[in-house]
């Protein structure tokens, strides 16, 4: 497996670019901005589609772009269509360069399995930051793409449009229960971090939530 992890866009989007080495069969995760960049690294392999891991606009700035450069479906969790328009606070478009997104092709489900070559994509449906975020757990690599759900030392925000945190709650908990501790995280922020990383010492995962 080929994984590159893009920084995109000025917060900093984790773009990620999931590849059988194989194959050469790839799938890009959240391009958010930067849509040259994420391309360059891309093109390198046989693009076959788009995921997203929710819809907050810093997410999908760039899903169009992408998109029609390797022609290829979108998929986005049905519950977060309504996202895509919103901006969020006026002026955050201009911001971060994004254009408007299209909506999905496909809509992801729980427990969907995406294939990428010999790669195996388990989606993961992970509300709370927004109603349709999903996680993509991939099993045989041990590594889970866990958009805004968690971060190293932090969790996703429940007070942006979409978040709940009771559902916050209840993703974490089950993340937590369900992936053993050596599962590597690709957070949507920022640096990676582990869930035995995180179980020890993220302050927000005290209280008896896992």
């Amino acid at each position: 497996m080929v994984i590159e992890v893009i920084p995109v866009g000025p917060l900093a989007v984790n773009c990620s670019v999931v590849a059988d080495d194989r194959t050469g069969k790839a799938i890009v995760i959240d391009p958010g901005a930067d849509a040259q960049k994420i391309i360059e690294v891309a093109k390198e392999f046989e693009v076959i589609g788009v995921l997203n891991t929710h819809g907050h606009i810093d997410h999908v700035g760039q899903v169009k772009t992408v998109k029609e450069y390797f022609n290829v479906p979108f998929y986005l969790h049905k519950e977060d269509l309504y996202l895509i328009e919103d901006e969020i606070w006026e002026g955050f478009s201009r911001y971060i360069g994004a254009v408007p997104c299209p909506p999905p092709d496909e809509y992801l489900e729980e427990g969907m399995e995406i294939s990428v070559g010999d790669l195996k994509l388990r989606v993961l449906h992970t509300p709370g930051h927004t109603p349709g975020l999903c996680c993509f757990y991939i099993e045989d690599e041990n590594i889970l793409i866990a958009g805004d759900l968690l971060f190293k030392g932090s969790i996703g925000r429940t007070d942006l449009p979409g978040g709940n945190p009771e559902e916050m709650k209840a993703s974490l908990k089950r993340v937590f229960t369900e992936l053993p501790d050596e599962t590597i995280v690709i957070c949507g922020h920022y640096e990676e971090t582990t869930i035995g990383h995180e179980r020890k010492f993220n302050p927000y995962l005290h209280g008896g939530l896992v």
